[in-house]
């Protein structure tokens, strides 16, 4: 018996926003109600589990999966992109170590281990307070320079999704980070300014990701004929040996559907 679980990108999208909106209005509300609400039992514990500020926790973990799944995506692509010897088949092997990394800084908040020794070196306060962005911040502006011909070489639609992808990520990440960074210094994180604003910022980190699987699932399903999850369970006079097998059928023939449907 074999079942055949196609990637569409209209209900992967679906569902991934139905749960970012989710994670995001738990984050808030718990935080909220940890700061100016009244007494209740597990307040603490469900305002730590659900904080999208915080770190190993539900929020972390779907952002850690999301990340993974987008440089799984990626390999996908840049798999398919070297049986062509495609002119980009390096870039899109680059973007899916990117995005590995992270997925594994998202998991080790890797980047907040340059915030003090940054904030030391600069003297940083207000809008640089959380000083990882100085170095990161740089490293975006090489990788965006370098990317430049990768993205104009894209189909219109494909690139009108990574570049709407790649402004919420990284204007949440970076510019959303800033303005937490001002309100973190003077007023604290426990004043609802700042709850907003760090709500907003993974919220947008969240919604950006979103956006980058639906146009590389989009692009899959366009170009490269689509992506499934074919799974084999054998019966009793069947031969199959192969239980799982994860595919990509017609690699070579696009499929003659909408990019953005």
């Amino acid at each position: 018996m074999k079942f055949q679980i196609p990637l569409a990108p209209g209900a992967v999208t679906k569902f991934l926003l139905r749960l970012v909106t989710c994670l995001a209005l738990l984050s808030f509300l718990s935080q909220i109600s940890l700061y100016f609400g009244p007494e209740y039992p597990l307040r603490e514990y469900l305002a730590k589990v659900f904080n999208v500020d915080a770190e190993r926790n539900l929020p972390t973990f779907y952002s850690f999966l999301a990340l993974v799944f987008s440089s799984l995506l990626l390999g996908v692509i840049a798999y398919a992109k070297n049986l062509d010897s495609d002119r980009y088949k390096n870039h899109w092997k680059i973007l899916s170590f990117i995005f590995l990394y992270l997925s594994l800084d998202e998991a080790g908040q890797l980047h907040e281990k340059f915030i003090n020794p940054m904030r030391s070196l600069l003297n940083a306060t207000g809008f640089l307070y959380f000083t990882w962005i100085v170095p990161f911040g740089c490293l975006v502006a090489i990788f965006l320079s370098s990317y430049n011909k990768f993205v104009f070489h894209l189909p219109v639609a494909t690139r009108k999704l990574f570049v709407a992808a790649c402004a919420l990520y990284i204007g949440g990440a970076i510019g959303i980070e800033m303005i937490g960074g001002y309100l973190f210094s003077t007023t604290g994180m426990e004043s609802l300014p700042y709850l907003i604003v760090a709500t907003l910022e993974e919220s947008l980190e969240m919604v950006g990701i979103v956006v980058f699987i639906h146009g590389l699932i989009s692009y899959i399903k366009t170009y490269l004929g689509g992506v499934s999850w074919n799974i084999y369970i054998p019966g009793k006079n069947t031969q199959v040996t192969d239980h799982q097998n994860i595919g990509l059928p017609a690699l070579r023939e696009a499929a003659n559907t909408n990019l953005l449907r």
